[in-house]
């Protein structure tokens, strides 16, 4: 904990980490940038235009950290490739034909029996290999055990015609790639979400002027119309609508609720009441029925 509170107020930490040499970068002064150091300026959307238009590439820049630091590095092409070729020099003792930049990495014994091979060989290579040699001579230890599998180079041939240069596990899973390549197929981090979203956010003032610029001097009336119908829309007005939402939220108490019941009841059987026919009472007896007849009744009745 004390050496990652050291790490984040050491201050060189938070310079940007660049490994393309100095002169491989091209010059972006010759393109009217600002330029915080050769070939590298801040990430905003007028100069990743400029970019666009002198046919340059770009990566993100980042700290010692891995924390972004709203700068992009240009790349040609042709720098690129120069690079990617100075690296391929420095692992030729690992191509299966020095002839061919594509070949596949020495692998199992031949990879192990080259020294030259084994040193320029990521260390986990090298121990998956010689497990994997291993277990083709002695078997698997236990039959449940999973076989192991033979690293190899990446299968995937980057832009510039040349074959990627990291290795692949050899798992069936990883489908021969190595493990950036499957990181970027199958993987979206949040980093990369919030910075599409800031590249929208700077576009967006562009985007009006352009579909302004259509609205006023396009020569296709269909396209005028269009471009007038998109700003009606984002400003919020739609032609023939005119939808207003809102909600009223009211709480009562239950004494309330159960009163206006027992009024709405009280109201329906005045209702009724008023609908039933009047009938008038002019004379009535009192008719005393005597308990001894009604038991002897009952009495032959039941006989």
């Amino acid at each position: 904990m004390i050496f990652e509170e050291e790490e984040k107020d050491d201050p060189s930490l938070l310079l940007p980490d660049l490994n393309t040499p100095l002169d491989l970068r091209p010059d972006l002064s010759e393109y009217g940038l600002v330029e915080h150091e050769r070939g590298v300026v801040e990430d905003s959307y007028e100069n990743r235009s400029v970019l666009r238009q002198a046919n340059l590439n770009w990566d993100y820049v980042y700290d010692q950290l891995g924390n972004p630091t709203g700068l992009i590095a240009a790349r040609s092409k042709e720098a690129l490739k120069e690079r990617r070729l100075m690296s391929l020099a420095e692992k030729r003792a690992l191509l299966s034909d020095p002839t061919n930049n594509n070949s596949d990495f020495l692998t199992a014994v031949d990879l192990l029996v080259d020294d030259s091979a084994c040193k320029v060989s990521p260390p986990w290579v090298v121990a998956a290999t010689r497990k994997w040699v291993k277990e083709q001579d002695n078997g698997l230890a236990s039959p449940k055990r999973k076989a192991s599998s033979l690293p190899h180079r990446c299968k995937i041939v980057k832009s510039d015609g040349i074959r990627c240069m990291l290795w692949s596990s050899g798992r069936a899973a990883d489908d021969g790639q190595c493990r950036i390549h499957l990181q970027n197929n199958s993987r979206k981090s949040g980093a990369d979400v919030e910075r599409a979203r800031a590249k929208l956010l700077q576009s967006a003032p562009y985007a009006v002027d352009v579909i302004e610029e259509l609205m006023q001097d396009a020569q296709s009336e269909p396209v005028r119309l269009k471009a007038a119908t998109e700003i009606l829309d984002r400003a919020g007005i739609k032609g023939g609508m005119d939808i207003g939402v809102a909600i009223d939220v009211t709480m009562r108490s239950p004494a309330e609720i159960v009163a206006e019941r027992l009024q709405r009841l009280a109201a329906g059987a005045i209702h009724v009441a008023a609908s039933l026919p009047d009938i008038l009472i002019t004379d009535a007896d009192v008719v005393i029925e005597d308990s001894t007849k009604s038991n002897g009744e009952e009495n032959t009745t039941n006989e």
